[in-house]
């Protein structure tokens, strides 16, 4: 085989690899699928329809990830929506916790804080704000 062609072949398979890295990251947002309960690598192919080798290979190569650390960005991002919004404000760290797709509030509580250096008691703190003009874009 001939370097172009080993370029061509490559190139190719990067950029079905980054067709598969966005496809992965949009349908686990849009179908919230970090909220499954004990969603497998496995579900997860299934709803992309990428092949599970495929999966594995995107997360460790492309997103140097593992599929629960994949997964585990998207429940700590829902997880700091729910702390800082007005509306969410009394909910407790164990509902927050299970409305983000966390088995149980001590795992939420570790893995928010390794993935944002802080508790959520701490990050609610700082990060929480009154917007003054909701109310008024309600009325509109």
């Amino acid at each position: 085989m001939k370097i172009n062609e080993k370029k061509i072949k490559q190139t190719l398979k990067n950029e079905v690899f980054n067709q598969y890295c966005e496809d992965l990251i949009i349908t686990t947002k849009t179908k919230q699928l970090f909220l499954k309960p004990n969603l497998s690598i496995k579900d997860l192919s299934n709803e992309t329809g990428i092949p599970v080798e495929e999966v594995n290979t995107v997360l460790r190569e492309k997103l140097k990830l593992t599929f629960f650390e994949f997964l585990s960005e998207f429940k700590v991002n829902r997880a700091k929506k729910l702390l800082t919004n007005i509306s969410e404000d009394q909910l407790s760290f164990s509902s927050i916790a299970a409305q983000s797709g966390f088995n149980t509030k001590d795992s939420f509580l570790t893995i928010f804080e390794e993935h944002t250096k802080m508790s959520p008691k701490e990050y609610r703190i700082k990060y929480f704000t009154i917007d003054h003009d909701s109310s008024a874009r309600l009325e509109n």
